[in-house]
């Protein structure tokens, strides 16, 4: 399936599912996060979730990751729409988080740390296959953002659903993750 067909059905599978079924698949996101091994990790890269989107969750990791590893740095990204850039802001008392016109929390204020500094990176997906091509909103934001990281960054996706085998039309421009993150494990 191409890209926009697996836009099209998985945001569908996503709005299909009841809060109770969101909630429940969070909380088991959470909790395959907490399996992952950090040592060696000192800043994480976390996407902030549309909850009108019904995306995982990110701020249950935010949480853990506060109190149960507070010396990791926390980053959140905020979108530049004129050129499809985006700059890391780290989760200290500096940071001011609001909700943009999109529905997309971002930082308005804080402290800005350069992509080179990540050493894992939580990646949003709507799909992706079993090659490790993930499918995006289509803006390209995260595929440049991967470019700008270090060679050792760990690219790690969250969702709710298994992968597809292939995505038909991958092209150079598009960056795999390392593994994703289920409800029920890993793949």
């Amino acid at each position: 399936m191409t890209k926009a067909e697996l836009r099209k059905i998985y945001t569908a599978r996503r709005n299909h599912l009841s809060q109770a079924e969101y909630d429940d698949l969070n909380q088991k996101l959470l909790q395959q996060f907490k399996q992952l091994d950090l040592s060696g990790i000192n800043c994480i890269h976390l996407f902030l979730p549309i909850h009108k989107r019904k995306e995982p969750d990110t701020f249950l990791i935010r949480n853990w990751l506060a109190t149960n590893h507070p010396k990791i740095q926390r980053v959140f990204p905020k979108a530049n729409f004129a050129d499809s850039t985006m700059q890391n802001f780290i989760d200290d008392a500096d940071l001011e988080l609001v909700i943009n016109a999109l529905g997309i929390p971002e930082p308005v204020n804080g402290n800005e740390v350069a992509a080179l500094h990540i050493d894992l990176m939580l990646v949003p997906l709507l799909a992706y296959d079993r090659q490790g091509y993930r499918v995006g909103y289509g803006k390209g934001f995260y595929d440049w953002l991967m470019i700008q990281c270090r060679p050792d960054t760990r690219f790690i996706g969250l969702s709710f659903f298994e992968p597809v085998e292939i995505i038909d039309d991958v092209n150079e421009w598009d960056r795999k993750i390392d593994f994703c993150l289920l409800p029920g494990g890993s793949f």
